[in-house]
């Protein structure tokens, strides 16, 4: 929900169309790898299923930076 709320501000706030890219479209399924694989390890005796899930997590945020970092940085469109 927040990676939703996240995208949404980016895109409203920046003047961009309320559409979601392909760059947006992976870090949604990353963020739900990332749930999905964190219940998946608390269920099942493998804990690397946690790191794993922790990495995805991260790698969806740090991907938000990557694709819309040069909006949030640049100018609006109008």
């Amino acid at each position: 929900m927040t990676m939703a709320v996240m995208v949404r501000a980016t895109l409203g706030h920046t003047g961009r169309k309320l559409k979601a890219g392909a760059g947006t479209v992976v870090l949604f399924a990353a963020i739900f790898l990332a749930g999905s694989v964190r219940v998946l390890g608390a269920l099942t005796p493998h804990a690397e299923m946690i790191a794993v899930a922790g990495i995805l997590w991260a790698t969806a945020f740090l991907g938000f930076a990557a694709v819309h970092g040069r909006a949030l940085l640049g100018a609006k469109l109008r």
